[in-house]
C-alpha cells in the first residue's frame, strides 16, 4: 500500500499522525494546566490574604503596646510612634477591605475598621486626659508645694534667730510633714494611680491646714503673711489635686471600658478572618494536589500511547522510504567509486523513488559514454566527436567544448614552444653578458669602498683633532672668564682701597686739627697755670702779713702753687706728645697721599688689565666658536663618510646578489630550454 503513495504523502501522512497525537497531549495538558493555574491562583489570593491579614494583626498589636507605654510612661514619643502605626494600619484595611473575595471576612474587616475609628477616638480622649495630669503636676502641685515649702523655711529661720516661740516651731515641723507626705502620695499617685494614695494625699493636705490655723493664732505679723500665701498655695494644691483625681478617673474609665475592650475585640475579629483564610487554604491544598496527580497521570498515559503510535509509523514510513534509498545511495558510491557497471531494480514502484530509480540507470548509461570518450581524450586522441544529449547536457556540452578547446590550444602551445625556444636563446646571450657586467661591478664597488674606509679613517683623526682643539678653546674660554672676573674684581678692589685710603687722609686731618685745638686749649691751661702761681704767691704774701690768723689761708696758697707746678709739668709732656702726634699725623698725611697715588695707579693697571683680558676673552671666544664650527663640520663630514660607507656597502651586497641573480637566470634560461624542449616532444604526441 505505502509503495503506491508518494514520499510527500507519506511524509504528510507522518506529519498528520503526530500532529494529532500533539494536539490530544496538547489539549489534556492544556486543561489540567488551566485547572492547575485557577487552583494555585486562588491559592496565591488565600496566601495575600492570609499576609494581609497578619500584618493586619501585628499592627494592631503593636498599636497597642505603644498605647500602653503612651499610658505608663507619659512620653510623647509613643504617642507618635501609636500615630505612625495607624497611619499605616488604615491603608491596609482599606486594601483588606476591596481584595477580600468572601462576604465573611469582608464583613470581619469592616467592622475591624469601625472599631479601630472608635479606638482612636477614645484614645485621643485618653492622651488628652494625660495631658491635662502632666499640665496639673507641672504647672499647679510641684510650683505650689515648692512655694509651701520655700515658705515655711522662711518662717522656721525667723523663728530660730529669735530662739522664742517653741509652739510655732512644733506647729511648723508638723505642717511641712504633712506637706512633704502629701507630695510624696501625689507623686505615687501620679505614678500607679492607686485611690488609696489620693486619699491620703488629700488627708495630709487637710492636716497640714490645721496646722495653718494653729500656726495663724501664735506666729508674728510678718509672718502671718507668710503663712497666709501658704494657706492659699494649699487651696490651690488640693483643688489641683483634686482635678487630677477627676482627670486620672476619667482616664482609666476610658483605658477600662474602652481601649482594653476593644483592642482584644478587634484582635479575636482578625484572627476570624485569617482562621477563615487558613481553613479554605488546607482545604484547597489537597484538592488541588489531587487535581494536579490526575491530570498529571492522564498526560504521561496520553503521552506514552502517542510516543507508541508515533514511532510505530515513523518506523513503517520511514523503512519503506529508507530501503530504496539506500539502494541509490549504495549505487551513488559506486559511482563515486568509478564502478558504473551496476544498475537499480525500481520498475516494481510507482513513487519518486521508482523514477529516481530509474533517473540514476539513465545517468549511469551517459556517464559510460562521457568516460570513454574521455579515455580517448586521454590518449592523446583529439579527433574523437561528443555529441550532447540534449540543451541541458552541461557536462556532454562542456565535453565537447573541451575537446575542440584542447585542438585549438595544442596548436596554439606548439606555436608559442618554437617562439619560446629562440627566445630563450636570445636570454642565454644576454644572460651571459649580464653575469660578465655584475661581476665587473662588483670588483668595481669593492674597490671604492676600500677607499671609502681610508677616507672614513682619515676623517676620524681629523674630527678628533678638531674635537681636542674644541675642548682647549673651551677652556680657554673659560680661563679668560676668570681672568676677566678677577681683573673687575681688582679694579673694584682698588677702588674701595682708594675710598677707604681717602677715608683715613681725611680722619687723619681731623685728627691734626683737633691735635692743634688741644695745642690751643694747653696753652690756655698753661696761662692759667701762671696765673694760679703768680696767685698762690701773691696769696702766700698777704697770709705772712695777716700772721697767725692767715696760716690756714697760706696752706691753701702752697697747695694752690704745687697744683699750679703740676699742671704745668703736665702741660708740658702734653705738649711734648701734641708734638710727636702732629709729627706722625704730617707723616701719615704724606704717606696717605702717596698710598693714595699709588692705588691711583693701581686701579689704573687694572683696569688696563681688565680691558687687556676683556680683548683676549673677546678672541678666545671667536676661536672657540670657530673650533666648535670645525667640529661640527667636521663630524658632519664624518656623518657623511659613514652613510657614504653604509651606502657602498648596500651598493656591494646588490652587486653581488645581482651577480648571482644573473647567474641563477643564467641556470633557469638552460632549464626553461630544456623544459621547452620536452613541451615540444610532449605535444608532437597529440592527434588532431
Amino acid at each position: 500500500m505505502l509503495k503506491r503513495l508518494t514520499v510527500g504523502q507519506k511524509i504528510f501522512c507522518s506529519f498528520l499522525v503526530v500532529f494529532l497525537l500533539f494536539v490530544i497531549v496538547g489539549t489534556e495538558s492544556l486543561v489540567a494546566l488551566k485547572k492547575s493555574s485557577s487552583g494555585f491562583t486562588d491559592y496565591r489570593n488565600l496566601a495575600k490574604d492570609s499576609n494581609l491579614l497578619g500584618e493586619i494583626q501585628a499592627e494592631i498589636l503593636q498599636g497597642r503596646t505603644y498605647v500602653k507605654d503612651y499610658i505608663i510612661t507619659g512620653d510623647n514619643k509613643y504617642r507618635q510612634k501609636y500615630v505612625d502605626s495607624m497611619n499605616t494600619l488604615q491603608p491596609q484595611l482599606k486594601l483588606a477591605e476591596e481584595t477580600m473575595i468572601s462576604d465573611n471576612r469582608k464583613a470581619l474587616v469592616i467592622e475591624t475598621t469601625k472599631m479601630l475609628a472608635e479606638f482612636n477616638t477614645s484614645f485621643t480622649a485618653v492622651a488628652k486626659a494625660q495631658k491635662k495630669r502632666e499640665v496639673l503636676a507641672n504647672d499647679s502641685m510641684i510650683p505650689e508645694g515648692n512655694l509651701m515649702e520655700q515658705t515655711f523655711e522662711q518662717i522656721i529661720d525667723n523663728l530660730g534667730k529669735t530662739g522664742k516661740n517653741a509652739p510655732a516651731l512644733y506647729w511648723c515641723a508638723k505642717g511641712v510633714r504633712n506637706l512633704v507626705l502629701g507630695r510624696l502620695y501625689a507623686a505615687k499617685y501620679l505614678e500607679i494611680s492607686d485611690d488609696l494614695h489620693a486619699l491620703r494625699s488629700l488627708a495630709e493636705m487637710e492636716k497640714l491646714q490645721s496646722a495653718i490655723n494653729q500656726l495663724s493664732n501664735i506666729l508674728s505679723k510678718s509672718d502671718l503673711q507668710k503663712l497666709e500665701r501658704i494657706r492659699q498655695a494649699s487651696e490651690e494644691y488640693v483643688k489641683a489635686m483634686t482635678d487630677l483625681v477627676t482627670t486620672t478617673e476619667y482616664r482609666d474609665r476610658l483605658i477600662n471600658s474602652e481601649l482594653d475592650v476593644m483592642g482584644p475585640k478587634m484582635a479575636d475579629l482578625i484572627e476570624k478572618a485569617k482562621s477563615s483564610v487558613i481553613s479554605d487554604q488546607e482545604k484547597l491544598g489537597p484538592n488541588l494536589q489531587s487535581r494536579n496527580d490526575r491530570a498529571i497521570s492522564n498526560v504521561y498515559i496520553i503521552s506514552f500511547f502517542a510516543f507508541a503510535i508515533g514511532i510505530g509509523a515513523a518506523f513503517a514510513i520511514g523503512r519503506d522510504i529508507t530501503r530504496p534509498l539506500r539502494k541509490v545511495v549504495d549505487a551513488a558510491y559506486r559511482i563515486a567509486e568509478g564502478d558504473m557497471t551496476k544498475t537499480i531494480d525500481g520498475s516494481d514502484r510507482k513513487d519518486e523513488l521508482g523514477s529516481l530509480a530509474m533517473a540514476f540507470n539513465k545517468m549511469t548509461s551517459s556517464l559510460n559514454e562521457m568516460a570513454k570518450a574521455m579515455e580517448r581524450v586521454a590518449d592523446s586522441d583529439l579527433t574523437v566527436t561528443v555529441e550532447p544529449r540534449s540543451e541541458n547536457d552541461t557536462i556532454g556540452k562542456a565535453l565537447a567544448v573541451m575537446v575542440e578547446n584542447l585542438k585549438g590550444d595544442n596548436l596554439k602551445i606548439n606555436e608559442a614552444v618554437r617562439a619560446l625556444s629562440s627566445s630563450l636563446s636570445q636570454i642565454s646571450a644576454a644572460s651571459a653578458e649580464l653575469t660578465a657586467s655584475a661581476a665587473e661591478t662588483a670588483s668595481a664597488v669593492a674597490e671604492t669602498n676600500a677607499t671609502v674606509e681610508e677616507v672614513k679613517q682619515t676623517a676620524h683623526l681629523s674630527n678628533e683633532k678638531s674635537r681636542q682643539v674644541a675642548d682647549v678653546a673651551r677652556k680657554a674660554v673659560s680661563t679668560s672668564q676668570q681672568g676677566k672676573k678677577a681683573a673687575e674684581d681688582a679694579a673694584s678692589g682698588m677702588k674701595n682701597i682708594r675710598t677707604q685710603m681717602d677715608t683715613i687722609a681725611q680722619s687723619i686731618v681731623k685728627l691734626s686739627e683737633q691735635s692743634q685745638h688741644i695745642g690751643d686749649i694747653i696753652y690756655v691751661v698753661n696761662d692759667i697755670a701762671d696765673q694760679s702761681n703768680i696767685l698762690a704767691v701773691n696769696a702766700s704774701i698777704e697770709a705772712s702779713k695777716a700772721g697767725e690768723e692767715g696760716r690756714g689761708f697760706t696752706v691753701v696758697a702752697r697747695e694752690i702753687r704745687n697744683l699750679s707746678d703740676q699742671s704745668k709739668h703736665s702741660v708740658s709732656q702734653i705738649q711734648s706728645i701734641l708734638a710727636d702726634i702732629q709729627k706722625a699725623t704730617s707723616s701719615a698725611v704724606m704717606i696717605t697721599e702717596e698710598g693714595g697715588k699709588a692705588v691711583e695707579t693701581g686701579g689704573n693697571l687694572s683696569s688696563q688689565t681688565g680691558e687687556a683680558i676683556l680683548n683676549l676673552s673677546t678672541v678666545v671666544n671667536q676661536s672657540a666658536q670657530s673650533s666648535a664650527q670645525i667640529a661640527a663640520s667636521s663630524q658632519e663630514q664624518l656623518a657623511g663618510l659613514d652613510q657614504v660607507a653604509v651606502a657602498l656597502g648596500s651598493i656591494k651586497q646588490a652587486g653581488e646578489q645581482n651577480l648571482e641573480s644573473s647567474r641563477q637566470l643564467e641556470e633557469a634560461v638552460r632549464d626553461l630550454d630544456l623544459q621547452a624542449r620536452s613541451l615540444k616532444n610532449m605535444m608532437d604526441r597529440f592527434k588532431l
